[in-house]
């Protein structure tokens, strides 16, 4: 053999031994990483391809009325989740789920990777899934592979849309709101209160979610729960006990639906106490409790006639008459006027600088004292008695009755409406830019000055209790699941600018709107209860008038105050007025059937 040979072999020899050394140091390292620095990775995996993790969502909370009949609950259903360590061709497994879940895919990766939290955690992608549907996968499962379904609990409001506006709705937790400070501990696929009640105690209202594991097979059958992992149960949040009286806010609903759209707001003077908060147009809560569809919300959200806003505590309208009370107290209070104090005498308008003002009576009401001038509505009347007050004085009493203020009811979204006075007026037309006249209109509740149905209400039912104005409230108490129970006690935040002997002669005016012949109230009368109110029609510049009526009885010991709002509807006293005759019956127990305050909620 020669030299040259030699040397080759001894060359492939340490080539082939270098190589094997190479391969089992690579062996060896790989080991190493494997059982010694990624073993907790691995011994995860090892159990996961046995053990399956699934939330358990913790129940919303109760919301009850003040009889305990349950308004709002939790009902079971079904989600779907995927558990990425379960999928090797996600592609193939969301174009096969795509037209099951009537999805587009890249919908569902878009879930995908907004949930992804680590391939060992499931990430939910419907709620509220048909049975149907579940069936059709179970039966498919081996198509399906990482696809599972959970029961879970979907929120269940009132048939009908009843109460609408007072629960709000929930729904899945945004990006957006992950960022706030909030909804730290939130995760993508959690449900939040969106608006309303839900909303407002959202913290209460959640409770804690839970766990349970289930141990599969290696294609993914379910065998049971894991018996060495006990599930973590989830905790049901609180719950609330509401002041609404459910047959009260029944009949407004009923009443105000009949009518067209508008607000009704009940409210017990004595403390603040919400029997009934009425918004139509209204909405079906139920529809965003489930999964909305992008055309779903799309009909509700842009619906002309705005089914999601809340008229009783977002809806800013011209007061209308309901104001002319408070132009009195001005009068009263700062010395312009006696209750014997007469004007110009009515012939159906009166003239002021180079307009001419009309009174809503055309043949004009003569000559009044004050508290005729209230029971009839005469606008000369309160035309003369404005400009007597003055932008200031009018302004100081306004804003001392708390307009132009939020009532701080706990509902989300509350606007405090416009109360303006000759600050305003200085700013907005400058110190020397605007006429004494425009209180003339300011004192019949027309003009710049807006409130909601909730402000008259609370305002009203001040004056009703002889000036302590309480800032009215839904909840009246919180139940936690261990039975601790906080209680919302009645909050004073002031009194109204206005002495007991005139809060007397307005109360004696209010009452002889709905009792005098001549009152413009009739049609709010109740059988057995004396009503004490003030009717009003507001102008409205982009349709027919608004109707108000704002009334509390019994007159001489009330209990309840009620503000009665119907858009473009005419005439209070004869399309407001009969709506609060029918809440006030249901609430007095006149000729109502009392069955309908129970089992609200099937």
């Amino acid at each position: 053999m020669t030299d040259a040979a030699v040397d080759r072999r001894k060359y492939n020899y340490r080539f082939i031994m270098l190589t094997v050394f190479g391969a089992l140091a690579v062996i060896a390292v790989r080991l190493f990483a494997m059982q010694v620095i990624s073993t907790d990775f691995y011994k995860k995996a090892s159990e996961m391809n046995g053990i399956r993790m699934v939330p358990i969502l913790a129940p919303r909370g109760l919301i009850t009325d003040r009889n305990g009949a349950i308004l709002v609950k939790s009902r079971p259903s079904y989600s779907m989740f995927i558990l990425p360590y379960e999928v090797e061709n996600l592609d193939t497994v969301v174009s096969r789920l795509s037209p099951v879940m009537g999805q587009p895919p890249e919908d569902i990766k878009e879930k995908i990777k907004l949930g992804w939290q680590g391939k060992f955690q499931p990430i939910r992608l419907k709620r509220d899934v048909e049975f149907g549907t579940v069936a059709y996968i179970e039966e498919h499962n081996l198509d399906f592979p990482g696809i599972t379904f959970q029961v879970e609990s979907t929120r269940q409001y009132p048939a009908d849309n009843m109460g609408s506006h007072i629960w709000g709705y929930v729904g899945e937790i945004t990006e957006q709101e992950l960022t706030r400070p909030k909804y730290a501990g939130y995760v993508i696929g959690d449900i939040i209160g969106k608006e309303g009640i839900e909303k407002q105690y959202e913290e209460q209202l959640r409770g804690q979610n839970g766990f349970k594991y289930l141990e599969v097979t290696a294609a993914g059958r379910i065998l049971g729960e894991f018996p060495e992992r006990p599930r973590l149960n989830p905790i049901r949040g609180s719950a609330l006990n509401l002041e609404i009286d459910w047959g009260v806010q029944k009949i407004a609903e009923d009443e105000l639906r009949a009518r067209g759209s508008g607000a009704v707001v009940a409210i017990d003077v004595r403390d603040g106490g919400i029997r009934a908060l009425a918004s139509v147009p209204d909405f079906d809560a139920n529809a965003f409790s489930g999964v909305i569809t992008p055309d779903e919300w799309k009909a509700v959200s842009l619906d002309p006639l705005h089914p999601l806003f809340n008229r009783a505590i977002k809806g800013t309208f011209p007061p209308g008459s309901t104001m002319k009370i408070f132009t009195a107290a001005a009068g009263l209070e700062y010395g312009h006027i006696s209750p014997l104090t007469r004007f110009d005498s009515c012939a159906g308008a009166k003239r002021f600088g180079n307009r001419v003002f009309k009174c809503w009576r055309k043949e004009g009401h003569g000559s009044l004292g004050l508290v005729d001038a209230i029971i009839q509505s005469c606008d000369v009347y309160f035309y003369q008695l404005g400009v007597r007050d003055g932008v200031g004085d009018w302004g100081r009493m306004s804003k001392g009755c708390y307009f132009g203020q939020k009532t701080g009811i706990d509902l989300p979204g509350e606007l405090p409406g416009l109360a303006p006075d000759q600050a305003y007026f200085n700013k907005r037309y400058g110190d020397a830019g605007w006429t004494k006249f425009l209180v003339v209109n300011l004192a019949i509740g027309q003009g710049e000055i807006l409130v909601t149905p909730l402000q008259m209400a609370a305002i009203y039912a001040a004056i009703a209790n002889g000036g302590d104005m309480y800032q009215p409230r839904l909840v009246t108490r919180i139940i936690t699941p261990d039975n601790d129970t906080t209680e919302f006690a009645a909050e004073k935040v002031g009194r109204l600018p206005i002495s007991a002997q005139n809060l007397a002669i307005l109360k004696e005016a209010l009452k002889g709107v709905v009792s005098a012949p001549s009152g413009t109230a009739h049609q709010a009368a109740v059988k057995g209860y004396s009503v004490a109110g003030k009717t009003g029609t507001a102008q409205n510049p982009h349709g027919e008038d608004h109707a108000w009526f704002i009334c509390y009885a019994p007159a001489e010991n009330p209990e309840i105050a009620v503000a009665v709002l119907v858009e473009n509807a005419g005439h209070g006293g004869s399309v407001a007025a009969p709506v609060a005759r029918r809440v006030l019956e249901q609430y007095f127990g006149v000729g109502t059937d009392s069955t309908i305050a129970y089992n609200p909620v099937n």
